[in-house]
């Protein structure tokens, strides 16, 4: 195959713990009551934040003590996926597929079948692909409504050649999920090795504009660009292509080091920098969560989403991390400005006033806090009150022409009441 498929094929392995991850923990099974103990929970939090040693000793304790319990143990197989501990991994599901084949055996289809797919997954990644298929078809067959396992059986024919068997598959996928990216790559793929590359660039667009962070879609958009004689518009996609690359090798880069100092504060925050700068807003929000969950007694993450929800100008969601930060530390003044502007904002005066005096309190001549008094008393229509404020900025910082600007105006603005 050409150098579309390498550049998917090197796309699918260093992304691979990632989606194996986001697709697993959003279809890890319904837990029974047995299972929301604290230590169950404590290990699904730890896959959550990538502690897979920590996963690993918390399942594997769970699994010790009840060696049939088939919630542990598929979660278990499932950390030693991520941590590509792949013949543990099938060691591990095999054990709930032994399980599920006794007699009386509390196992969900739920269960059963992404067992399968997991297993499929696996034999994806050793090439072993006529294994991979029929534990594709297990899952299916088990869970026919869920749209990663027509994707998989998709996936499997695509490597196999199989072409009409995988679009049949995909089809089936996207009748289940719409939204389903990764399948439209595939598809603009298939396109291209059949020399249809006015359909490729629809299906790479589409792609693109469902997951746009992902780098191989670009180049292989270039391809199609470039089969159809467009060279403008494939130069486009090279250069995004090229700026794509740079982003996934920088938080690639930066994630690799998170494997071994998942607790480093530093690390995580160049993190949510890297995805900011890219504008990818739900990879950082998500990054500044996970450091909140790992440390959640540092201020400074309780601030970045703060920050950026005011960004985003999303004053609700951005309130009460600046309030966190307060319970934290009374002293910082900063999250009073913030929440003294935000509720100005949505109107909520009494509010604002009582985080601007409380950051005055502590900062006696900080003239941003006196400003934000000022506009809440020339929205509440309190002219002599706005006016006496800024009459105290000038004096604290005469070289500030907002403030005496501002207070010129208000004065005309009485005068001119005063004089109807």
């Amino acid at each position: 195959m050409d150098a579309g498929y390498q550049h998917h094929q090197m796309f699918a392995k260093r992304v691979c713990g990632v989606l194996i991850l986001t697709t697993l923990l959003s279809l890890t099974p319904s837990v029974s009551r047995t299972e929301t103990t604290s230590p169950f929970q404590e290990g699904v939090e730890y896959v959550k934040l990538r502690l897979y040693p920590q996963a690993v000793d918390t399942f594997k304790s769970i699994v010790s003590q009840h060696p049939t319990n088939v919630d542990a143990l598929f979660q278990l197989a499932n950390v030693y996926k991520l941590q590509d501990e792949l013949e543990l991994a099938i060691q591990t599901f095999n054990k709930i597929l032994a399980i599920a084949g006794s007699k009386n055996a509390e196992i969900t289809e739920r269960l059963y079948g992404l067992t399968h797919l997991a297993l499929s997954e696996i034999y994806c990644k050793q090439s072993k692909l006529d294994i991979a298929e029929q534990h594709a078809k297990e899952a299916v067959q088990s869970r026919p409504a869920e749209a990663d396992t027509h994707y998989r059986l998709g996936y499997i024919y695509t490597h196999q050649a199989n072409f009409d068997e995988a679009l049949a598959a995909f089809k089936r996928t996207l009748t289940r999920n719409p939204d389903f990216s990764e399948v439209y790559e595939w598809l603009g793929l298939i396109a291209l090795m059949r020399n249809e590359p006015q359909q490729a660039v629809t299906h790479y667009q589409t792609a693109i504009e469902k997951k746009p962070y992902v780098q191989s879609a670009y180049y292989n958009l270039a391809k199609a660009y470039r089969l159809l004689g467009d060279m403008p518009a494939a130069r486009k996609q090279l250069k995004l292509f090229h700026q794509m690359k740079t982003y996934y090798d920088q938080t690639y880069a930066v994630e690799s080091a998170l494997i071994e100092a998942p607790m480093n504060t530093t690390l995580r925050l160049k993190l949510a920098e890297i995805h900011l700068e890219h504008k990818h807003i739900s990879a950082a929000v998500a990054t500044y969560q996970a450091l909140i969950r790992l440390h959640p007694n540092l201020t400074v993450g309780y601030d970045k989403l703060g920050r950026l929800y005011m960004n985003l100008n999303m004053p609700q969601h951005a309130i009460p991390f600046f309030q966190k930060v307060l319970k934290l530390d009374p002293d910082a003044v900063e999250a009073h400005l913030r929440l003294g502007w935000l509720y100005t904002q949505s109107k909520a005066f009494d509010k604002a006033e009582s985080h601007l005096q409380a950051a005055i309190e502590k900062m006696p001549k900080l003239s941003l806090a006196y400003h934000g008094l000022a506009e809440i008393y020339t929205q509440q229509g309190q002219l002599q009150k706005a006016i006496e404020v800024y009459q105290h900025i000038t004096k604290i910082k005469p070289d500030d022409d907002d403030a005496r600007k501002a207070l010129h105006e208000l004065e005309r603005l009485k005068r001119s009441q005063t004089t109807r």
